[in-house]
């Protein structure tokens, strides 16, 4: 099987580019896929699928192959683009001035799409129904997984895939871990109120500088002195605004930024640390504050035995151990950590990198490429996560 899988999906090589350079040009932002996803609905009709649209709302939609009998495969692709200008030079480079697909998500629902084709030629193999979901809204909180959740898409499912384009790995390599995968992520604001006056007579005043510059080196205490050593934290404050002259003290001050963790009880404990301090040292400080937490995706958990299948699956379609990388944690946030929590969840890396052909950007550069050639490998590995034989304990 693995060798019909994969000659047929170089086969579709010119195809999958042609879908990936169509939507590359024609970029939308979270939330506002209609045309991206409009062109998807029609590459599945065509296909011979019926896809429900406009899941829970969103522009996400759902194709659904296979017997109804038992509990499906899911596998899902994001769609949305970033709020960047693209500076390839590509003859198929975004004509949406200042969007572009800087992520990989045309790839993604290229892959699919071509998966798609794959498995409806060779439907009456599949040994239990697939979904195919293709998700609007993953770059930009709250996300458009819950929304589909909410709507049903896992109901029946015994495993989903999720399978992204990485830019850090080389062509041919494929990458993931089992447990912890990407962080969970809280975005914070901190707004400090003190009293203004003369910079020379500080002493008539509340300094909100003075209150925001102990508390940023404060925070740093959170990952040091308040998880244990075996727990990970990141707390970043990005961004301090306050003052507008030399010679006067601001009424009030402002600290932005974000925190990263692995455990949700972890990020209980963080959100909680940076509130007690956040509020004692402007009180020490006779300053007022007020804290906005903004929680976002959770920790991505990645279940181990569907990461050991997704593993087999590669070295079926051709992938050697020495191309199957275990990576470290990634401080990324991904909804598909919405799915995992749901049900036995995978997301893979597939490496696209390639200098020769200028593909060594980093995700979100106004300059990002990848090596098309990664698509078919893309799409015989989910073609084969359908496929492949579902071993015990399944569901």
């Amino acid at each position: 099987m693995s060798n019909s899988v994969c000659d047929a999906a170089r086969q579709l090589h010119e195809r999958l580019t042609a879908w990936r350079r169509t939507l590359h040009a024609d970029p939308e932002l979270s939330g506002h896929e209609e045309r991206t996803a409009g062109f998807v609905a029609r590459q599945l009709r065509e296909l011979g699928y019926q896809p429900e649209e406009r899941v829970g709302g969103t522009f996400g939609l759902v194709a659904a192959l296979g017997p109804g009998t038992r509990r499906a495969v899911a596998l899902r692709a994001d769609m949305d683009a970033l709020p960047i200008a693209e500076e390839t030079g590509l003859a198929f480079a975004s004509r949406s001035p200042g969007v572009m697909h800087a992520c990989g998500h045309d790839a993604h629902m290229a892959m699919l799409l071509g998966t798609a084709q794959l498995l409806y030629q060779r439907r009456n193999e599949l040994k239990r129904p697939v979904k195919l979901i293709f998700q609007a809204h993953e770059e930009q909180r709250p996300g458009g997984a819950q929304p589909l959740i909410a709507a049903g898409v896992l109901d029946n499912v015994a495993r989903i895939f999720g399978l992204h384009i990485w830019s850090e790995m080389p062509l041919g390599t494929l990458g993931t871990r089992g447990g912890a995968f990407m962080s969970g992520v809280t975005d914070f604001r901190i707004a400090i109120t003190g009293r203004g006056g003369h910079a020379a007579m500080p002493h008539q005043g509340v300094d909100p500088i003075v209150v925001g510059a102990e508390l940023v080196t404060a925070l740093q205490t959170v990952a040091s002195r308040s998880v244990a050593m075996t727990d990970n934290v990141v707390l970043s404050v990005t961004q301090f605004h306050a003052g507008s002259a030399n010679n006067v003290l601001p009424e009030a001050a402002e600290l932005r930024g974000t925190l990263r963790t692995l455990d949700e009880a972890v990020r209980a404990v963080a959100e909680r640390r940076l509130r007690e301090l956040a509020e004692g040292i402007a009180a020490a400080h006779r300053a007022a504050v007020e804290i906005e937490l903004f929680p976002g995706y959770p920790p991505l958990v990645n279940d181990p035995d569907t990461v050991a299948r997704a593993l087999a699956a590669a070295r079926t379609v051709g992938f050697n151990d020495d191309q199957l990388q275990t990576l470290p944690v990634q401080g990324g946030g991904e909804d598909f950590a919405y799915y995992a929590q749901k049900v036995p969840a995978a997301l893979l890396f597939l490496g696209a990198r390639n200098p020769a052909k200028g593909c060594n950007y980093p995700h979100h550069h106004p300059r990002f490429d990848i090596d098309e050639d990664a698509l078919p490998l893309g799409t015989a590995l989910l073609t084969q996560l359908a496929l492949g034989d579902d071993g015990e304990g399944f569901g």
